[in-house]
């Protein structure tokens, strides 16, 4: 698996991605989301997207992006079919490497009690996210918690 920086090539991967874990998001239309698809071009263009990238089947598995200046995860997602082979941490460790420490990294994810959403924040917590905040809602007023990493410096 090679972690690697997104690039516009990779943008029907992002959304082939973003269609398989739209339901986990609570946005079953995530993919054909014209605010997404900006979102992802974006970041992209901006070389702030990562991509595993599974150089044997030639494609893209998983992405993270991240607002460089604010220092915080605004997406991740990797395919049903490559999950718990530790491609989320290695996303995340890439990105966290990427971003401002001092300021302490923040996310919002998913709250302890979303079944479907557990995956994604025990990677955040094992790599040191303490919870800071269970009282938000996303866009689609589904349940979101705040997470931050504190700077060790």
């Amino acid at each position: 698996m090679l972690i690697r920086n997104a690039q516009l090539g990779d943008f029907g991967g992002w959304i082939w991605v973003a269609s398989d874990v739209a339901d986990i998001f609570g946005n079953p239309t995530m993919a054909n989301d014209l605010e997404f698809i900006d979102y992802a071009e974006r970041k992209i263009r901006q070389n702030e997207a990562i991509t595993a990238f599974d150089e044997t089947a030639g494609k893209c598995v998983g992405f993270i992006g991240f607002p460089r200046h604010y220092s915080r995860i605004t997406w991740f997602g990797v395919l049903e079919a490559y999950r718990n082979q530790g491609i989320g941490s290695d996303l995340l460790k890439t990105a966290l490497c990427k971003l401002y420490h001092s300021v302490g990294i923040t996310v919002e994810t998913y709250r302890e009690n979303y079944i479907p959403g557990l995956p994604a924040r025990h990677v955040y917590l094992k790599h040191g996210f303490k919870e800071i905040d269970n009282t938000l809602f996303d866009g689609f007023g589904n349940e979101r918690c705040k997470l931050v990493l504190r700077s060790h410096i």
